[in-house]
This record gives C-alpha cells, sequence and structure tokens, in this order.
C-alpha cells in the first residue's frame, strides 16, 4: 500500500519544508503549495488523502480555499488549521468545511503527526 498523501499549503516556505520534513519521516508522502491557488491547482490533479492549510496567505486565503473545498460537492480530504490567528478550537462554521482539527502556529510536530493519524482512515497512517 502507498503511502498517504500530505498537501501542506503555506506561504511561510521554511515551516511547509520543516513540516514536509517531518512528515517524510514519519513515512507520508508530501506536496507543498505556497498559497491557496496552489493548494487548490495542487488537488485538482488528485491523490490528495489530507491537508494542513494555514489560513492567511496571499492570492488566496485558507478561508476561501475552505470554501472553494466545500463547493466541490465530491469526496474532500480532511483538513488540518495551522495559524497564528487561529484558536484551538474547531468552530462549527470550520468543521462544516472539513476542518478535523486546529492549532495555532507554531505547530507542536508530535501533536500534527498525532492528528494526521486520527483524521485518516484507520489503517491509512503512516504509509500502513
Amino acid at each position: 500500500m502507498t503511502a498517504p498523501h500530505i498537501l501542506i499549503v503555506d506561504d511561510d516556505e521554511i515551516l511547509a519544508g520543516l513540516l514536509q520534513l517531518t512528515l517524510e519521516i514519519e513515512g507520508y508522502d508530501v506536496s507543498t503549495a505556497f498559497d491557496g491557488a496552489q493548494g487548490m491547482a495542487r488537488l485538482a490533479e488528485g491523490g490528495i488523502d489530507l491537508v494542513v492549510l494555514d489560513l492567511v496567505m496571499p492570492r488566496m486565503d485558507g478561508v476561501r480555499f475552505l470554501r472553494l473545498l466545500n463547493e466541490q460537492g465530491a469526496a474532500r480530504p480532511p483538513v488540518i488549521v495551522i495559524s497564528s490567528t487561529a484558536g484551538n478550537e474547531v468552530s462549527d462554521e470550520f468543521r462544516a468545511l472539513g476542518v478535523v482539527a486546529i492549532a495555532r502556529k507554531p505547530v507542536e510536530p508530535t501533536w500534527l503527526v498525532d492528528e494526521i493519524a486520527r483524521a485518516l482512515p484507520a489503517g491509512a497512517a503512516n504509509g500502513a
């Protein structure tokens, strides 16, 4: 079985790179996009199992990204939001848009790995 594919959408290229390295060490296949528009283009290619999303980005912010993802209607991947402007509780609005967890930056890598494992279907975590 192939490893789950995670898309990181964050305009902070250094943070995105660190998260990518962390998740690859955990056995995930990881892609990055540096704004919501790039993220939507990457999603359109298919094969994404989960999205890690920042909220504040140029061109297309995370909220617009979530709304567009929701409008697609097809099965959408779960989304974990990490943002310097977010609280630690998933609001009803975000939950309705597919957000399964949220954390304020800087995010603890072990928290992110645990949340990804919880959000992915049983047996999919860590390439199992």
